[in-house]
């Protein structure tokens, strides 16, 4: 196999037309999450964090949106990661993060994965900084 063969293999579902769209949409949830969040009065570090659990289902949406085998899959992984006793949410979201990005590259969508974890990372790294950080 070729080098643009397995580049290909590794879009998924996707074309390379459809990925800019996909880190605009991660960004979209986030800021209008943040964007309610704050509206409804949530304290800045609560509305961060909404922004990253929106930005985590935007991705996972977005790899689903066309694969009705890998929803399946996203659903039982999510069954299959329950909330542990005495876990965070710092905690929880990562591990949400690490189920959506782990099932992504698991159906040969990894380079879609790349693209939407890029700004995720970003907002993960804002919205997940400690409280005395302003």
């Amino acid at each position: 196999m070729d080098l643009m063969g397995l580049i290909a293999d590794q879009l998924g579902f996707f074309t390379p037309q459809d990925l800019p769209g996909l880190a605009l949409a991660v960004l979209f949830a986030a800021a209008l999450a943040f964007m309610v969040g704050r509206i409804a009065g949530a304290a800045a570090m609560e509305a961060r964090q909404l922004a990253l659990w929106a930005g985590v289902a935007a991705l996972g949406v977005a790899l689903v949106k066309g694969s009705v085998p890998f929803s399946i899959a996203l659903v039982a992984l999510a069954l299959l990661v329950r909330v542990e006793a005495g876990e965070g949410q710092r905690h929880r979201v990562l591990k949400a993060m690490a189920v959506v990005l782990g099932g992504g590259c698991g159906t040969g969508a990894a380079i879609p994965v790349v693209v939407g974890l890029i700004p995720l990372a970003l907002i993960a790294r804002w919205a997940l900084r400690d409280a005395r950080e302003g």
